[in-house]
């Protein structure tokens, strides 16, 4: 699908749909999860809660290399490039060494890791043996959201669509049996079995969307026509390094609020791990935008439509903060129960509606960043995607986590994050819709946004 033609909103919504159907698959099938692995006791939980700032930080690589590619081919195909296919060829290499970079270190420094967070004991123990399952599994993730975001940048959302939720759905079907095990077939690998699953779901994901891409023409291409691989690799990581960084930055910060939670005991970390997961599950739409928001911006950018880039912000960003006002409140009055039947104890339950009564109210504001973030590495200024996130995590986030925590412990904690997203992305917004309402958006086939 092209996103350069037909009026913006509409080509916004129609692309924006089904990524956002996907995610409402995937992370519901995240939330039953969790709510599975607190079937296997709170120390389970707690484990789950400690693995997944180190899960989000290995995936951010991916995340940052989908975001280059998305950019980069999006950027071509608006031009019209020869040479796609190839460049396409080389993102998928390049995914492949990356994982591999990323896992084996990580593998490797998994004890140090989890008990640096935190974790003690049989937590400890459990985090442990899921990271070890789940790091191998790296390989086929990476390479397959790398192959999604090339379709991602050729306007392919459904395909993208349907692919990430039958991963999801597949990894659920596996759970159960390899977590519990069945009787006289297969013995219960506990809370490693749920890193199992995600793994084969990931080489399922993977398999069907390397025809996919053949199919389009984004891979296969004629040898030798596009640019080489040093060459392609330049190009993606030029956009690609940043914006990993960004979403490195995000994790990072998780595992230190992990940590200040952690202060108020195991059942904080096992709510905030709870609350996470139906925060990703309410803001669905919000990321599903903001991931159309990299390739419209980037192929627009390299059609020299650059008004369309202007016009497509100004709506993201309104929605954000529409969509932010209106799930706060009913979010927030249903979460004691929510939170009773998500946890599998008093304690637990506690802190998940804690989260859930507090954080909502910065969800537009979450929404906004990510879309500012995204839009940024499309127009291939990744540096300033990091200064957001790096303004929103370690200038105020983790001070004013810190700050909350020692005044007000647990809500306090929770309210320090809040305050710095809601700060960050009201400023990231006004900032951006500025610039380019000055027309800070320029042509010569590089877009500008003045800074300062």
């Amino acid at each position: 699908m092209s996103l350069v033609e037909g009026p913006v909103a509409r080509v916004l919504a129609v692309s924006t749909a089904p990524l956002a159907a996907a995610l409402v698959i995937m992370f519901g099938v995240q939330l039953a999860e969790a709510w599975l692995v607190g079937r296997l006791g709170p120390a389970a939980l707690a484990a789950l809660g400690f693995a997944l700032p180190l899960v989000m930080t290995a995936m951010s690589f991916g995340i940052g290399l989908g975001a280059g590619a998305s950019a980069v081919i999006g950027r071509a195909i608006g031009a019209r490039e020869e040479g796609v296919a190839h460049l396409s060829g080389h993102v998928l290499l390049l995914a492949a060494g990356l994982a591999v970079i990323v896992a084996v270190p990580a593998w490797l420094a998994a004890p140090a890791l989890v008990r640096a967070i935190g974790a003690e004991g049989e937590a400890a123990s459990l985090a442990l043996s899921y990271l070890r399952i789940w790091l191998p599994g790296l390989l086929p993730l990476l390479v397959g959201m790398a192959a999604l975001s090339l379709l991602r940048a050729a306007g392919d959302t459904r395909f993208q669509g349907a692919a990430l939720a039958g991963a999801g759905v597949l990894a659920f079907a596996l759970d159960w049996p390899l977590a519990f095990g069945v009787p006289g077939l297969l013995p219960g690998l506990g809370l490693a079995g749920v890193a199992l699953a995600a793994a084969l779901s990931w080489c399922a994901m993977l398999a069907v969307a390397i025809p996919r891409l053949r199919h389009l023409g984004l891979i296969g291409g004629r040898r030798g026509a596009g640019p080489g691989l040093a060459e392609a690799t330049r190009r993606v990581l030029r956009v690609g390094v940043p914006a990993a960084a960004t979403n490195a930055i995000i994790p990072l910060a998780a595992a230190l609020f992990t940590a200040l939670i952690a202060r108020h005991g195991e059942a904080a970390v096992a709510g905030f791990a709870l609350g996470t997961r139906a925060e990703a599950l309410a803001m669905t739409v919000l990321f599903a935008l903001s991931a159309v928001a990299n390739p419209f911006a980037a192929q627009n950018a390299g059609a020299g439509r650059l008004e369309r880039v202007q016009a497509g912000l100004r709506a993201a960003l309104t929605f954000c903060a529409g969509y932010g006002a209106l799930v706060a409140l009913p979010l927030c009055l249903a979460a004691p129960v929510l939170a009773r039947w998500l946890a599998a104890g008093p304690e637990v339950a506690e802190s998940a509606a804690l989260y859930l009564q507090i954080m909502p109210w910065g969800f537009g504001a979450v929404g906004a960043i990510a879309v500012v973030n995204a839009a940024l590495n499309g127009l291939e200024r990744p540096m300033s995607a990091v200064a957001v996130s790096l303004a929103r995590t370690f200038l105020l986030g983790v001070p004013l986590a810190w700050l909350g925590s020692r005044l007000g412990g647990e809500v306090g904690t929770l309210a320090g994050i809040l305050a710095a997203n809601l700060l960050v992305g009201i400023g990231a917004a006004a900032w951006v819709l500025r610039r380019t309402g000055r027309g800070g958006v320029g042509a010569t086939g590089a877009t500008r946004l003045a800074v300062g």
